[in-house]
């Protein structure tokens, strides 16, 4: 037991380390005009987590699936430009480094974030009170802008929070 609860809270800090670490150098890499930096991380640590990861097929659908998801998400943001973030380098409406962070996040949802299964409510509130303010740190750092900052917030906070309980609920019919 005391040797799968190591390896399970190993598992956990790499693959928090590793989205905190590509969410840093996405971000600043921007800030700091080198919007491919983000990239390299990205691919580095994704290619770290699957390579280790148990399961990869049904890791790699969890993260396509919800990647997916979140990416739509921004691009309409983008699109609307409720919500713009500032980049050199765009692929659609988002920066090029979006194209590793959605991916990375969402490793989060294959080894940190499964106790929501049953926790429906927490998940929501989890996604609307932790989310929204990540976005929020672009507009002083000028990488990003809206033309109703209060109508983003609060279509961020909505979303993201039934985008976790959807993550709840599909994790929960997979039995995860």
């Amino acid at each position: 037991y005391t040797i799968y609860l190591h390896k399970f809270m190993k598992n956990i800090f790499l693959t928090l380390t590793g989205y905190q670490f590509t969410w840093i150098f996405c971000v600043f890499g921007e800030y700091y005009n080198y919007p491919l930096l983000g990239i390299v991380v990205g691919i580095l640590y994704l290619s770290t987590f699957f390579y280790f990861v148990k399961f990869k097929i049904r890791a790699l659908k969890i993260c396509l699936l919800f990647s997916f998801i979140g990416y739509l998400f921004d691009s309409i943001l983008g699109y609307t430009q409720l919500f713009n973030i500032k980049s050199n380098i765009m692929i659609g409406y988002m920066p090029i480094w979006f194209l590793v962070l959605w991916p990375s996040f969402t490793t989060l949802f294959v080894n940190v974030l499964v106790f929501l299964k049953n926790y429906l409510l927490l998940s929501f509130l989890i996604g609307a009170v932790l989310a929204p303010p990540t976005y929020y740190l672009g507009i002083p750092l000028d990488i990003a802008s809206s033309k109703n900052i209060t109508l983003a917030i609060t279509t961020m906070v909505i979303f993201w929070g039934c985008f976790l309980m959807l993550y709840s609920f599909y994790i929960k019919k997979i039995n995860f």
